[in-house]
């Protein structure tokens, strides 16, 4: 276990903001919600592009703030769940945003209306450069907005905040129990990556015990959840659950379905490499042991440790990346102390204005230096990308996860060189791990979801009986015979976040896993010239859709068979892995 002396917490100042800046900003959201109505509403027809441009700033401008004081509340709340000031600020940020639905709809509503012959025109123009692409998607999603006659009703009777924030409620009181010690999930879940048999199956099954008692609350929050989010579609004539999320991805129907057709196709490599792994456990893996290390040799690292190891990769990928991380850490924009009330796994918050900070739960092991870059990728995009201003900045969930995965294969290529052979043996099965967790898993999480989108959308309202038998047969048939589920493990689908807050989420990983094998590729063909490629893709943001930005450093996305040669380079290390395990396992 690291030392938990040495580990950060939030400053508080942790991403350049003051609270009391923010709160004075929020106070002046209503009376400019009246001001950009009176100015704007019914106007945007007659606008010319010049005018157009000078109605997106002040857009932004009424924007800007409100998304700074919600993504602060949000990150206060990670690590501190009964916060009762960041508690008092999402809630007022909350119906803020209500707000902003009812009484500024109109102006992506109107943008959405305009003929195809005069935003053509509008999108030409110089003057709207900047805001081309946000353009596009505004008008591409126009089909998802209620109509006009019913927009301000759903905004005071849409039930999706409330349940949202009962299921975060629900799932802030999840504590495991060992012995007599309480542990969060961000302290308990690390204990499965350990090599101790003993300990990581007593802290399974106390997790197992820990989903249990509430598991049909989050389960009536989940189907209510989807029920409504189901309603709206049905209100905007959107007949895909998916369709929302390939528009803010600005990825096709048909892109998706050739990525998810690649990976359903292809379980095999997930038995393939399961199968030898459990010829070196000796015998059949349970739940317990999906992500044990393969090796009890693997070194522990102190907090400097891994952070010159992840600055020390990221100099490859140019000195304005290396320093932006570098920044970061030093000015305590990282939270890595597990503690209870802080939640599980690891997180990026970015906003508009370039701050961004991190939250990972750090416990010494080689897989956290992965993770630690993993998110600081996240972070670097972010501070880059943050001065395109509110409509831009954010990155698309596919386009945002290609950066990150990324970050991470870098740091492997630097670090593993650096480990005595079983050292890096370890390091390499855990590598390899993760690609099948952020292609495989993360897929049979997208079939989980759809799975309850199609029972719910066909009138049925699922129990957590019904959830249990969905997720037991999608993980069965993701890790194949060599792993054995305990009872148990039904309940496990209860603690993920995005099922609750982000669905339709889970593919943009598989997506982003690919895409960063095929980028690697590339860095190591042409580290100079790339890196000046990557910077620039990571100042773009959302300026620009994905398939053209990453074109730009040589990806291009809309060939199926990118897709398959990402595949073949992962079945690859699973069958060095299974040889190699053949060897130990004989001798």
């Amino acid at each position: 276990m690291a030392e938990t002396a040495a580990l950060p917490r939030w400053h508080s100042t942790f991403i350049g903001i003051r609270e009391s800046d923010l709160d004075g900003a929020l106070g002046m959201v209503s009376g400019r919600l009246d001001e950009f109505s009176g100015k704007y509403l019914g106007k945007v027809a007659g606008m010319a592009a010049d005018e157009l441009a000078e109605a997106l700033r002040d857009y932004e401008s009424l924007l800007t703030p409100l998304q700074q004081a919600t993504t602060y509340a949000e990150a206060k709340l990670a690590v501190d769940a009964e916060d009762p000031v960041s508690l008092a600020l999402l809630d007022r940020c909350e119906a803020l945003w209500d707000s902003v639905v009812e009484r500024a709809e109109f102006f992506e509503r109107e943008i959405g209306e305009l003929p195809d012959s005069g935003a053509a025109d509008l999108l030409r123009s110089p003057a709207l450069a900047e805001y081309a692409n946000h353009l596009r998607k505004v008008r591409a999603a126009a089909g998802l907005q209620p109509p006009a006659p019913v927009a301000g009703v759903f905004a005071q009777l849409d039930p999706i905040g409330g349940w949202e924030r009962q299921a975060r409620r629900l799932l802030d009181r999840i504590v495991v129990t060992d012995g007599g010690e309480r542990l969060s999930l961000g302290n308990a879940l690390p204990t499965l990556y350990q090599p101790d048999l003993r300990r990581r199956r007593r802290i399974c099954a106390a997790i197992s015990a820990a989903l249990e008692p509430e598991v049909e609350l989050r389960a009536a929050a989940l189907a209510e959840l989807t029920r409504a989010r189901i309603a709206r579609h049905r209100a905007c004539g959107v007949a895909g659950w998916l369709h929302e999320e390939q528009l803010s991805n600005q990825v096709s129907h048909g892109e998706v379905t050739a990525l998810l057709d690649v990976v359903h196709a292809q379980h095999d490599i997930v038995h393939h490499y399961y199968q030898a792994k459990s010829a070196l456990f000796g015998g059949q893996l349970t739940d317990a042991d999906r992500y044990a290390p393969v090796s009890a040799s693997a070194p522990r690292l102190d907090w400097p440790e891994a952070c010159a190891m992840v600055l020390n990769s990221f100099a490859s990928l140019g000195k304005t990346v290396a320093a932006v991380a570098a920044e970061l850490l030093d000015r305590g924009a990282v939270d890595a102390l597990p503690r209870r009330g802080k939640r599980h796994g690891a997180f990026t918050f970015s906003m508009p204005g370039g701050h961004s900070c991190v939250l990972v739960n750090f416990t010494g092991s080689p897989r956290d230096v992965l993770t630690l870059a993993h998110e600081l990728g996240h972070a670097v995009h972010g501070r880059l990308s943050g001065r395109q201003g509110m409509l831009n900045f954010a990155a698309p969930t596919v386009l945002a996860e290609t950066v990150a995965l990324f970050a991470e294969a870098v740091v492997m290529e630097t670090y593993g060189p650096q480990l005595d052979a079983a050292g890096r043996q370890s390091l390499l099965a855990r590598r390899l791990e993760d690609q099948l967790v952020a292609i495989f898993r993360q897929v049979a999480l997208h079939d989980f979801e759809a799975s309850v989108h199609e029972l719910v959308g066909a009138g049925e309202l699922p129990g957590e009986a019904a959830f249990g038998d969905i997720w037991i047969r999608g993980q069965a048939a993701l890790y194949g015979p060599a792993v054995s589920l305990g009872a148990g493990y039904r309940h496990w689908w209860s603690y993920v976040d995005s099922f609750f807050f982000t669905p339709g989420t889970r593919y943009a990983y598989a997506f982003g896993q690919l895409a960063a094998t095929a980028l690697l590729v590339r860095h190591r063909g042409d580290p100079a010239g790339f890196a000046t490629r990557f910077e620039r893709l990571l100042r773009a943001g959302g300026s620009g859709p994905p398939a053209a930005l990453l074109a730009d450093v040589g990806l291009r996305t809309a060939d199926p068979g990118g897709w398959q040669a990402g595949m073949s380079a992962i079945r690859r290390q699973v069958e060095e892995f299974a040889d190699r395990a053949a060897v130990r396992s004989s001798g």
